[in-house]
């Protein structure tokens, strides 16, 4: 791989707050995280995204690579892939050279770096142990990335009238578009059986008698939460979710 210079044509202007650098195999984990991250408003460099059909991944790639302000290396149960440890060489030759954050990031299930990586354990790494909702560390990912760290928000109690009511009713409709998606999300994100707790006629209804349960329990921000999570890229979801806490 031929290496990178700061004599090639390529523009030295920054325009990508993070690369990741992944394995395929571990593209819905990375994807994600990706979510996440464009959502705390950071601009992410990943190669679906970002490379049109057609193209040359190496090339556009080593295009890539002098734009960013940081890299992430992804690391999960099987290991590096084959274009990963590619990037993976030119990503550190660029990090050391611009002196720019290289973030190594094990995913779920993996423990430690893998002996043949050991040049990575000079970085500090961050680890989502059990699953990708771990906040304090989508908290350092964001750290490491934007080379600041925010300080801790008081959790916000949010105020549900009728009109809002009506509103997440919508928005629930709108990320869970079946009853079976539905199901899923409650038994996943919050524990509970969707048909012990809200029947209905039909899926309106049955999304209905959910969120009159969760008013009921006290859980109706949690079920916000969790309808989030689960479903980040739904523009419905997070436009209601913003206008609840004044965003």
């Amino acid at each position: 791989m031929p290496e990178i210079s700061d004599t090639q044509a390529q523009p030295e202007t920054e325009e990508f707050d993070v690369f990741l650098a992944h394995n395929s195999a571990d593209k819905p984990e990375v994807r994600a995280i990706a979510n996440q991250l464009k959502e705390r408003g950071i601009k992410i460099w990943l190669d679906e995204e970002q490379i049109p059909p057609g193209r040359s991944f190496q090339d556009e790639i080593q295009k890539a690579i002098p734009l960013v302000k940081s890299a992430v290396i992804f690391i999960g149960l099987k290991g590096l892939g084959k274009w990963q440890t590619m990037e993976l060489r030119s990503l550190t030759t660029r990090c050391v050279e611009k002196d720019i954050p290289l973030i190594p990031v094990l995913l779920p299930g993996v423990t430690q770096l893998p002996e043949k990586l050991v040049f990575l354990k000079e970085y500090r790494w961050v680890e989502f142990s059990t699953n990708l909702d771990d906040i304090q560390a989508l908290n350092n990912l964001v750290w490491g990335i934007t080379q600041t760290q925010s300080s801790p928000q008081p959790p916000t109690e949010l105020w549900f009238n009728g009109e809002r009511l009506q509103q997440f009713h919508k928005a629930l409709l709108s990320g869970f578009p079946t009853t079976a998606k539905l199901k899923q999300m409650i038994r996943f994100k919050l524990d509970e059986n969707l048909d012990a707790i809200a029947g209905g006629a039909n899926h309106s209804e049955v999304v209905s008698n959910l969120i009159e349960w969760a008013n009921a329990e006290g859980r109706l921000e949690e079920l916000l939460i969790a309808a989030r999570k689960d479903n980040l890229g739904n523009p419905d979801l997070r436009r209601f979710d913003e206008q609840m806490r004044g965003g």
